[in-house]
């Protein structure tokens, strides 16, 4: 008897964590803010981790050189730096975009951007920023083209 109300129990928790869990593509309609910018990739604090460990997004530096945050230093998040935008054709397609196929310090690229990291991204986020850096915003990257 305790072995079936374990698993009635165990069913119930997972019907109730399901909906919580719900990919990306669930959510594809939600509202975001978006602000497009060119900016220069100033700094890649770190080498990528492999690909095939696990699903990540990736926090860079960039100057922007154009748009509403001219001048600013800014923080970027961006899923699985190793991969070109274009390739991307995983759970994360409807919020990553793009022509570019890699990243290099010192690059311009043209970036479209949503205040609402959180909203697109809930899993590892490696950002070598956060020991110094606690206030400014992390932007999640939906778009991203050489210039």
């Amino acid at each position: 008897m305790r072995r079936e109300h374990f698993l009635k129990l165990c069913l119930l928790l997972a019907a109730t964590v399901a909906p919580l869990a719900a990919s990306p593509e669930a959510h594809a309609d939600v509202e975001l803010t978006k602000i497009s910018v060119t900016a220069k990739l100033v700094e890649i604090p770190s080498k990528f981790p492999p690909d095939d460990l696990y699903d990540y997004a990736y926090v860079m530096r960039y100057e922007v050189v154009g748009g509403p945050l001219d001048k600013q230093s800014i923080l970027v998040a961006h899923y699985k730096p190793r991969q070109p935008r274009g390739k991307i054709k995983d759970k994360m397609k409807a919020f990553v975009a793009g022509t570019l196929r890699s990243f290099s310090s010192g690059e311009v690229h043209k970036l479209t951007l949503t205040v609402d990291l959180k909203k697109v991204w809930k899993g590892p986020l490696i950002d070598d920023f956060a020991a110094t850096d606690r206030k400014s915003v992390r932007y999640w990257c939906l778009q991203v083209d050489p210039v």
